[in-house]
This record gives C-alpha cells, structure tokens and sequence, in this order.
C-alpha cells in the first residue's frame, strides 16, 4: 500500500478525480451523456474506478465549477451543457505563478495620474497620509481584445520611469528589480468582493454594479517599504482562483479552462 501511495505522488501522473473528469468530459462531448441526462451515480463511479467518494465527489465538483453539470442532492448529477462556460481560470503552482498573468494578455493603459494618499487609500497601499504615489491604470486584454480584468498599479514615484515597459504577461516588480534593482522581500495578497464603477464596467463590457472579484497584491522591498501595489478587478463570474502545491514547488500535470 505505501509503494502505489509513492507512485501515485511522482511528478506527472494525474491525480484520479482528474481522470475521473476527464472521462465524464469526454463522454458529456460525445454525446453518451447528453443535456438533460444524469451521470452515473457516485456508487457506480466509484465501483468503477474502484476509488472512494471523496475522489469521485472531487471529480463531480470540478465539471460542475466549469458549469458542465449540477449536482442536486436525492437526485443524482444532471448534465447542463457539453461546454465549459467561459471563464479565466488561474491555476497556481508555484509561487511565481502566483503573481503572473495570462501569457496572451496585455495591459491597455488608459490612465496615468500622480495622487495623493487620503486615509483610505493610506490604508490600502500601507503608508502615511499624504505621501505621493503614481498610479498606472487600465484594462487587461487577451489577443483577442476580450477584457481581462480592470488593473490599478501603485507605484513609489521613483519607479515610476517602469510606465513605458509595462503591457505584457511579465510582473511589474520583475521590471522594477531589473531596472531599480529593488528585491522583493515580502509579498501579501487580498482576495475579496466587490462591484465594478460605472467607468471601469463599460471597459469591461458589464453594467455598473456588476460583482466583481478583487485581487490585491501589495509588494515590499529592501527596508520592510511597500513599493508597489497592484489591484486587480475581474468579472466575478468569469474568474476563479485555483491553487495547487506540491512537496519541493515541483510542477504536476494538471488541467485549467479558459476562454
């Protein structure tokens, strides 16, 4: 039993619950499931796979995250589309990836302003009152132009020269390291809820007052300083947030779904 644990744990090989996903994906696409029907129910699934509830409930949960079914309880899994609904899904596997962006998107800077820190925003960037901050703001956009997610960079005024080489997938405190030579020493995330402004919604292509999820990263630097914080706000219905850690950072196989 510990030798098939350890195989189970290399570097590669697909968890089961994604296999179990995989398979009830492929049948929904195939039509052997088709909308309106029921998937096997958990007791099947799992003499099938000969693999326990928590795994197939996993499996059930992911089609169901990707608006592929609707698990109803006394019922069964009933299927609700052939198609994952689009979304922008952000699978985490180390912590680089968990401040870097999608690889096909660009930031669209429509805004660069100087402003000046109320106890609001002090609160937020982590400084005193009063203190000057440089601000870059715009929508992030896939290839495509479909809107990413609306994006505010704080920047300390020193750094403020990095405006012309930011756009692409590449994090903001990459530049300012290579340029400044600023190090990060320390990063802290917020994640919470929130609605879209009139302006930022019709870049967005939403209405006013659409929720919204909100990413805030806050990076410190040489001395404990903040020196950048960047605000990311995104269409709370098409974005989702997915971590996924393995022992020594070692990426693993692994699936996301995207627009």
């Amino acid at each position: 039993m510990q030798q098939t644990s350890q195989v189970r744990r290399q570097v590669g090989e697909r968890p089961m619950y994604r296999k179990i996903a995989d398979e009830l994906l492929n049948g929904i696409s195939s039509g052997i499931f088709p909308v309106g029907s029921l998937l096997p129910g958990e007791l099947d699934l799992i003499q099938r796979y000969s693999s326990s509830r928590h795994t197939v409930r996993e499996a059930l949960r992911m089609l169901e995250d990707m608006g592929i079914v609707k698990r109803q309880r006394g019922r069964g899994t009933l299927v609700l589309s052939p198609d994952a609904r689009p979304a922008f899904v952000q699978m985490v596997r180390s912590p680089e990836e968990l401040f870097s962006y999608p690889k096909d998107s660009a930031l669209r800077i429509v805004a660069e302003t100087t402003v000046v820190a109320d106890s609001e925003l002090a609160k937020l960037l982590n400084c005193s009152k009063g203190a000057d901050w440089a601000k870059i703001s715009g929508p992030r956009l896939f290839a495509n132009g479909e809107p990413v997610c609306w994006t505010d960079i704080y920047l300390l005024p020193e750094f403020s020269g990095v405006s012309g080489k930011i756009g692409g997938p590449r994090p903001v405190y990459e530049i300012i390291a290579e340029t400044y030579g600023e190090q990060v020493q320390k990063i802290n995330i917020e994640i919470h809820a929130s609605s879209f402004e009139s302006e930022r919604a019709q870049f967005l292509g939403v209405e006013p007052g659409t929720p919204s999820l909100c990413l805030c990263r806050r990076y410190q630097g040489n001395g404990g300083r903040t020196f950048e914080v960047s605000i990311s706000e995104h269409p709370a219905k098409n974005y989702s947030y997915a971590f996924e850690f393995n022992s020594g950072w070692q990426a693993a196989e692994h699936w996301s779904w995207s627009k």
